[in-house]
């Protein structure tokens, strides 16, 4: 039903750039939130590109940032959710270690 309705309301250039823009889709400046916005309308409007729950998780984890990637990936999700929720898990942390990296070293001057 939707790709009918991609099809025929949506023109090929358009399909195009949102698939263009599904394959380069990346995480920008920690913002994890925005794309699994993203990733999640793309995924809906370009159902071609991610026919299977694995292509999903494949191209999900494959515009991660490389030491999130590295771990998502080796976790192995079977699902998109559980890639999903690691990836963010693991954001999070991060954005944590890295607040308080900066805390200490702001104590320190």
């Amino acid at each position: 039903m939707k790709v009918m309705i991609t099809e025929e309301f949506c023109p090929s250039e358009e399909i195009q750039r949102m698939e263009g823009e599904l394959w380069n889709l990346r995480v920008k400046e920690m913002d994890i939130s925005y794309y699994i916005t993203r990733f999640n309308k793309l995924v809906i409007l370009c159902p071609g590109m991610v026919p299977t729950e694995r292509k999903k998780v494949e191209a999900y984890i494959r515009g991660l940032l490389k030491n999130i990637k590295g771990e998502v990936t080796s976790s192995e999700p079977a699902t998109l959710n559980k890639a999903v929720w690691m990836a963010h898990t693991l954001m999070e942390q991060k954005v944590k270690a890295i607040a308080e990296r900066e805390a200490d070293n702001n104590k320190r001057k």
